[in-house]
């Protein structure tokens, strides 16, 4: 989930992760990490991401490193305001 720091992209995340989804929240920086661990601490599953949506090859990089460690992805929430 992009822009998962605050507003929709949180809202979205709890969601998932309450719905059993592993969630990554990705946000630019350390900004996700709040998310992630107020997931966790709900007794969900998640881990967060610095991530700058603007940056094509760090998107790539993003998914590649996802994808080797998790061997898929379900859901891709894009709710980013950039």
């Amino acid at each position: 989930v992009t822009g998962a720091s605050r507003g929709i992209g949180r809202a979205v995340a709890t969601r998932l992760a309450a719905a059993g989804a592993h969630v990554v929240a990705a946000a630019r920086g350390e900004n996700a990490k709040g998310t992630a661990d107020a997931i966790r601490e709900a007794g969900g599953s998640a881990e967060s991401i610095g991530l700058d949506v603007t940056d094509a090859a760090g998107v790539d990089a993003a998914v590649a490193g996802i994808m080797a460690g998790k061997g898929r992805i379900d859901i891709l929430e894009n709710a980013f305001a950039g």
